[in-house]
């Protein structure tokens, strides 16, 4: 798969959320989205999935543009997690994942209901006959995170895909999209930037609207064993805060 954005701008009325963002990614590919909060990462993930549509630029995928509308086809081919999971809370996690299998027309699909739900959920054998809505938040975004993985899809979308996770749970999603980094191309945005060291390939970094960064890895680091943290506000350079006196907070009382 390959997929190309060209000049992608969005706004919402006079306020450019997104100005002239343009890369081409392949299958095999991990793209860290990082940006400060309101950079536009989100705006940019629901182009990616057309919930919302660009207000100039195009995307292309595999050298067609995709227009307007993504045709049925091509919403197959991708799995999305964006700005929250929505559940159906009745279910179970099983029967809910029988249900998205449903949607995507898999048959057979309970060995792989089985193994993800088995994998992602530690305590699944406990909670299999629980409905949804006695899950926690970091449960219910596990399966958030099955279901968005079920049919295989080539094009993967996650948006603070471990939120909620603790560092056990978070670490069998890296292990799970480590390991399926090679069938899909992936974009993922965390404001836990170790998660993204151990899962990206490579880095779009956005700030005021814009692309600040777009490239490997490596080349983000400049070929060093540099932390990711101080890389980003290096580039970023943010402005300094007002010098304000806070003396009074660390006052002897």
């Amino acid at each position: 798969m390959e997929l190309e954005l060209r000049n992608l701008t969005k706004s919402f009325g006079p306020k450019v959320v997104l100005r002239d963002v343009s890369l081409t990614a392949h299958t095999g590919y991990c793209v860290g989205v990082l940006g400060r909060n309101g950079a536009g990462k989100s705006t940019l993930f629901n182009l990616l999935t057309n919930a919302v549509l660009p207000s100039s630029g195009a995307l292309w995928l595999d050298g067609q543009p995709l227009g307007e509308t993504f045709p049925v086809a091509v919403k197959r081919r991708m799995g999305a997690l964006v700005n929250q999971g929505y559940l159906v809370e009745e279910l179970t996690a099983e029967e809910y994942l029988q249900f998205v299998a449903r949607i995507y027309e898999l048959p057979d699909a309970q060995a792989r209901i089985d193994s993800l739900l088995g994998h992602l959920l530690e305590e699944y054998d406990t909670v299999r006959r629980k409905r949804l809505s006695a899950f926690s938040t970091g449960m219910k975004q596990r399966v958030a995170i099955a279901s968005c993985l079920l049919h295989r899809p080539e094009l993967l979308i996650l948006d603070e895909p471990f939120n909620g996770l603790d560092v056990f749970a978070a670490d069998r999603v890296l292990s799970l999209l480590n390991s399926y980094r090679p069938q899909a191309l992936t974009f993922v945005s965390s404001h836990n930037l170790a998660h993204i060291e151990k899962v990206a390939t490579h880095l779009l970094v956005i700030d005021e609207s814009e692309v600040k960064f777009w490239g490997s890895m490596e080349d983000f680091l400049h070929g060093e064993r540099a932390l990711l943290g101080d890389a980003l506000l290096q580039l970023l350079h943010p402005a300094a805060n007002p010098t304000q006196d806070l003396t009074w907070l660390t006052a002897q009382r």
